[in-house]
């Protein structure tokens, strides 16, 4: 980059005022290239970061979809309302929770003002503020106590201004209240909520992402504001609030990534209600295993199996749900695919040389986690620079803030256990297998430690995955041939992969080589525990693209049967039922193993 040369961020902040409503994100990610032309494979990747991970503080709001909108223009004339917990109302606080996402995430500068247009002081958090529980707030004793404020009664919130932004807060009577007139409003909203979580490829997904795009395209957005989303979702058990600031559909129990005070936390749940819950799934699931035996019977009758069970996946699980290794073998399946041009993340490249300390959470919603609340700790001021720094200028102005963060919030920095180091000479065995080298192995289970091995010294597996990768990548060309569009000729294609992973992995075959009892096996434990969030559309486009795959192998002459696949494809509302009740299991509760080994039959038998 020439030292005139704009940076991304300049031109997307500039572009952002040149739009007046949603854009193909695509014309966009164009208009930037313009005006700073790159020659890399993917020119498109790098501005796509900028806007996923800081496209509110660039001004640009994602909708989804593939569309954007200029941030001004979501957040011009919304309105939505805070009701202020007795406990906010005595120590005077209105805490910052109450205004999220509209303003306060990821680096939002903006200024809270009551009606006359006076603004409301921010209080940072102290050190020596313990009440404050590590919530920022503003102080509000002087405004409830001239408003008379009282328990129950509601702010609502005006965007007033959006570029500055400035919201404007007045009072409603609790009595003054109409439920009925946003009854609708809010069925909407928490509907529009859960299927947006619903969609999310993230476990946890911040809220942003979930709650403002719904606003900002909503009829009702600069209407009488209904009941805060919060409250919505603390009373809905299909959704789940973490730390004020994600939301996940999947039954995660009590999950706490930091070591801080909510604003919106869960009702207590009795005892005798989860004990009611789960004997309600485990009769559902004993329905499901009578109809699936039923089904298995049937098509054994027909001769499309010979009704013997498979369990290589049970025997040894090599490749867990939380495996990714395995994941680089189609990278360059993945390039043909794609053309460089695929919108979804690559899957997370582990290093196998790098020894992570106990106790040092890693994963992607955790890092997500702390970058939400570092920004909600640093002072307006030093975010703005943040927004203007590069990469390593960056590094330099958090460094300056360790020692506040640290002081303010501890959780941000996890503690790394240092074990002692002995004067002997660690080798290559000792180190993985630690003090248990030495204890008595139980033979069978020695025998299947050597599978696990020969799963990786085997070439066959890699050899499995080669061929596979090429049957997928001539599908792909015979979907675009029939007219299928790129994007659903990816889809198809690339839902193969669970198969194929499957296939070499445990069987160390291709997707040729694929037939009922190994199906049966993927789709029915396999799959629903590989893959951390999907949706009943995917596990349907994931059976329809199977049932496609192997109809293309029987016309290109390469397998004589594809029976099997017809016959799992019309089994389909089956592995979403399998998935949906997966979900809704939750680790915590001590009907776990039951309700996995009956859900999971006969492959935990």
């Amino acid at each position: 980059m020439t030292h005139h040369e704009p940076t991304i961020a300049a031109i997307l902040r500039q572009l952002a005022g040149e739009y007046h409503g949603p854009v193909e994100e695509r014309r966009v990610l164009e208009r930037v290239l313009e005006q700073r032309p790159s020659n890399a494979k993917n020119p498109f990747a790098t501005i796509r970061e900028r806007l996923r991970w800081d496209g509110l503080a660039l001004g640009w709001l994602r909708l989804g979809r593939g569309q954007l909108m200029p941030l001004h223009i979501a957040l011009h004339g919304l309105r939505f309302r805070c009701l202020p917990r007795d406990e906010d109302l005595g120590n005077g606080m209105l805490p910052l929770a109450h205004l999220l996402p509209f303003c306060g995430t990821r680096g939002m500068n903006f200024t809270l003002q009551d009606a006359w247009g006076r603004p409301l002081e921010f209080i940072s958090l102290k050190p020596d503020e313990p009440h404050m529980n590590g919530m920022p707030a503003f102080a509000m004793n002087q405004w409830y106590s001239k408003v008379g404020f009282r328990s129950g009664d509601s702010i609502i919130v005006t965007v007033t201004r959006s570029d500055p932004l400035v919201l404007t807060m007045t009072r409603e009577r609790r009595e003054d209240f109409s439920a009925s007139a946003v009854a609708k409003q809010d069925a909407e909203l928490l509907e529009a909520i859960l299927q947006r979580t619903q969609r999310t490829q993230s476990t946890l997904a911040p809220c942003d992402e979930i709650v403002l795009p719904i606003f900002a395209t909503a009829p009702w957005r600069s209407a009488y504001p209904g009941t805060p989303w919060q409250h919505l979702v603390l009373r809905d058990e299909r959704l789940t609030l973490v730390d004020d600031i994600f939301l996940t559909n999947q039954p995660l129990g009590a999950l706490k990534l930091f070591n801080c005070a909510e604003v919106f936390e869960p009702p207590p749940r009795a005892a005798d209600a989860d004990e009611a819950r789960d004997r309600a799934l485990l009769a559902q699931i004993e329905a499901l295993q009578h109809e699936l035996h039923r089904a298995r019977e049937r098509d054994a009758e027909a001769g499309l199996w010979n009704g013997q069970v498979q369990r290589a996946s049970a025997t040894f699980g090599g490749f867990s749900e939380d495996d990714t290794n395995q994941h680089h073998l189609f990278d360059q399946l993945e390039d043909e695919l794609v053309g460089g041009d695929w919108e979804l993340d690559d899957d997370w490249d582990d290093d196998d040389d790098f020894d992570q300390p106990e106790g040092v959470v890693v994963d992607q919603a955790t890092l997500q986690a702390a970058h939400e609340r570092m920004l909600q700790l640093l002072p307006p001021e030093t975010i703005a620079r943040l927004n203007q720094a590069r990469d390593e200028e960056a590094e330099v102005i958090i460094a300056q803030h360790l020692n506040m963060l640290l002081a303010r919030a501890p959780d941000l920095f996890p503690r790394i256990n240092i074990l002692p180091i002995t004067n002997e000479d660690e080798t290559f065995e000792s180190s993985f297998f630690g003090d248990w080298v030495e204890d008595d192995w139980d033979e069978d289970y020695d025998g299947n430690f050597d599978h696990f091995e020969d799963l990786f010294e085997d070439t066959n597996t890699s050899v499995s995955l080669d061929q596979s990768s090429d049957l997928i990548a001539q599908f792909y060309d015979y979907l675009l041939e029939m007219g299928k569009t790129s994007t659903t000729a990816r889809a198809r294609s690339r839902a193969l992969k669970i198969y194929a992973e499957f296939l070499a992995s445990y069987y160390g075959r291709t997707l040729a080589q694929g037939d009922y009892a190994t199906l049966d096996e993927c789709l029915f434990f396999y799959y629903p525990r590989r893959v951390n969030k999907t949706s009943e559309r995917q596990v349907r486009d994931l059976c329809t693209a199977l049932k496609q795959f192997y109809a293309f192998l029987i016309q290109r002459g390469v397998i004589e049967d594809d029976r099997f696949a017809e016959a799992l494809w019309r089994r389909r509302d089956q592995v979403v039922r399998v998935v949906e009740l997966y979900d809704q299991m939750t680790g915590d509760s001590p009907s776990f193993e039951l309700l996995f080994e009956r859900l999971f039959l006969p492959y935990t038998e």
